[in-house]
């Protein structure tokens, strides 16, 4: 994600285990500074995957100073034979919380919202970080280039500015 310097933030940590769960929380450990815990499973039957899915717990930064909370925790998800167990027994997501967390005060909103992912990257956006190349270097793109081609780098997509939109900034400026 961008931080507001105008790319995104990148961190690099090394893998413990090979596993996704144990290296994303080691991740969130030492990159994020949040004790996370994470499980996840995948359940492949003869038509494919059938369903996948995890659990991630964080523990809040005034909690996470609380050394029998974060024991017990840890407890409990290293308990856990891992998510697949629970995808092939068709648990819901509240009967597995209420089965790791249960004694601990533990709330479910019934509320639900699905996420998914939305990048905010647009032509428009991508014209205006090229304006700020300034009026040399976009014309150094139209002589060269014959143009200009940017690629985001959270979602991929590629867009393309010809010469005249080119020209056009260079007027703007």
């Amino acid at each position: 994600w961008d931080v507001g310097y105008g790319y995104p933030y990148s961190s690099t940590v090394e893998l413990v285990s090979g596993e996704i769960g144990d290296d994303i929380a080691n991740y969130l450990l030492n990159s994020e500074q949040t004790p996370s815990a994470l499980v996840v499973g995948v359940f492949v039957g003869a038509q494919g995957v059938t369903a996948a899915g995890g659990i991630l717990i964080q523990v809040m930064p005034k909690a996470a100073t609380d050394e029998a909370l974060v024991q017990t925790l840890e407890s409990r998800i290293t308990k856990l034979s891992g998510f697949t167990p629970l995808l092939q027994a068709n648990q819901t997501l509240p009967e597995i919380f209420e089965q790791l967390l249960g004694d601990m005060e533990l709330v479910i909103f019934p509320e639900t919202q699905m996420l998914h992912f939305n990048c905010g990257c647009s032509f428009d956006r991508m014209l205006g970080a090229l304006k700020m190349l300034g009026k040399e270097e976009l014309q150094d793109m139209i002589e060269k280039d014959g143009g200009a081609e940017a690629t985001c780098h959270f979602c991929s997509e590629v867009y393309h500015a010809n010469p005249d939109q080119l020209s056009q900034l260079i007027k703007e400026l």
